[in-house]
């Protein structure tokens, strides 16, 4: 277990007040301050700990700062990456990693809530239904997967069509 002093736990909670109030740039040059005089063990909780908090408005451009500094692998909270990007309508690297790690770490019931819920939202974008999908079918959820596919086929995806039009076919043989 590692040790944290406690001025970095200052810094930290310091630059989080900053961040989740929307001066970016204070808080990130806060943490920058840190990455440069502490080991990763000592802060990565931190960036864990504000994927939870952070406002979805400010989710992807404080990843975009400072997320190459955390091991996201570490966190257990990366559903609000990906809820973030449902709620901004983007599909982008970090909501991709963040899959990405669900996947790895076995997380099928997050993605299977994060499924349930995009299907509440009819402005996503038919991109982010295939990511979520393409995500579900890797953890063994054939059946959500399948409803995302046909949610982003109505929207003219030709890759989800192809999709369902392939598993259409394989379960009449």
């Amino acid at each position: 277990m590692t040790i944290v002093k406690s001025e970095i736990i200052r810094k930290l909670m310091d630059a989080k007040k900053f961040l989740l109030d929307g001066y970016i740039d204070e808080g990130v040059k806060i943490v920058l301050e840190i990455t440069k005089s502490s080991t990763k063990s000592e802060y990565n909780w931190f960036i864990c700990n504000l994927l939870e908090s952070i406002d979805c408005r400010y989710m992807f451009q404080v990843l975009d700062k400072i997320g190459s500094y955390f091991d996201l692998d570490k966190c257990q909270n990366l559903k609000s990456v990906v809820e973030c990007g449902v709620i901004n309508n983007t599909l982008n690297e970090h909501v991709n990693k963040a899959l990405d790690i669900l996947v790895i770490q076995g997380k099928r019931d997050k993605l299977e809530e994060i499924g349930r819920e995009i299907l509440k939202n009819n402005e996503v974008s038919a991109s982010i239904l295939v990511a979520i999908a393409n995500a579900l079918r890797r953890v063994g959820d054939e059946r959500d997967a399948t409803t995302l596919l046909i949610e982003a086929c109505k929207k003219g995806e030709k890759e989800a069509c192809n999709a369902v039009n392939t598993l259409t076919v394989r379960s009449v043989m």
